[in-house]
């Protein structure tokens, strides 16, 4: 089952998209956009991203958990979106103001954006064994881990953690990688057991009139 807002968010992104395209064939074509026109393009880029985010929401809930993740990811993407308008047409980024506050505060609403847009996509495939269960939980958990670790760099100005915390987050992403591949491949195993099994399976005769 479908959602009902599934198709019209995709219109929508779509209609980003081809914007987004034009503005930037137009900056190749002529001398440049301008001020104005780099700020339409870059405001245009990040509603592309927050929209292809909250397409990864769209699906129907299999539980509260799977809800939960789902309405954390499309509010982080919402409020990471327009802290980066405010950014952009306020120029403020670079004043080592307020501006620097919310450019940070951006930057972790975009990593948990992300984060749950992978958890909220990896839920519903969990494979039926009990072993199934283990490697989408471990997943969820290194994907979690790893963006509260990067996203460290954002929440305290001059964050310098040694070599191994870079070596921790390495293995937590490729953690991620490695959990992320095996959900999808015994979901695509089970998807087409069935199917399998039903067209290798004798057909009957058809009874003779």
């Amino acid at each position: 089952m479908k959602s009902p807002a599934r198709k019209p968010l995709l219109h929508i992104i779509i209609a980003l998209l081809t914007a987004t395209a034009i503005l930037g064939v137009t900056s190749v074509l002529w001398s440049g956009l301008g001020e104005t026109g780099m700020k339409i393009f870059v405001s245009a880029l990040g509603a592309d991203a927050a929209s292809l985010l909250a397409l990864c929401f769209t699906s129907p809930a299999i539980s509260g958990k799977h809800r939960a993740v789902q309405l954390t990811g499309v509010l982080s993407a919402g409020s990471g979106l327009a802290a980066s308008l405010y950014l952009i047409w306020s120029g403020t980024a670079a004043d080592g103001g307020p501006g620097e506050g919310v450019l940070r505060a951006a930057v972790v609403l975009w990593i948990l954006a992300v984060a749950s847009a992978h958890t909220a996509l990896v839920l519903p495939r969990c494979p039926r064994p009990p072993s199934g269960r283990i490697i989408v939980a471990g997943t969820v958990l290194c994907t979690g881990a790893a963006a509260e670790l990067v996203a460290n760099y954002a929440l305290f100005p001059g964050f310098e953690p040694g070599r191994g915390y870079l070596r921790a987050v390495t293995v937590l992403l490729i953690l991620d990688a490695l959990g992320t591949i095996l959900i999808m491949l015994l979901h695509r195993v089970r998807q087409s057991g069935p199917a399998d099994h039903e067209a290798s399976s004798p057909r009957e005769p058809a009874p003779l009139a």
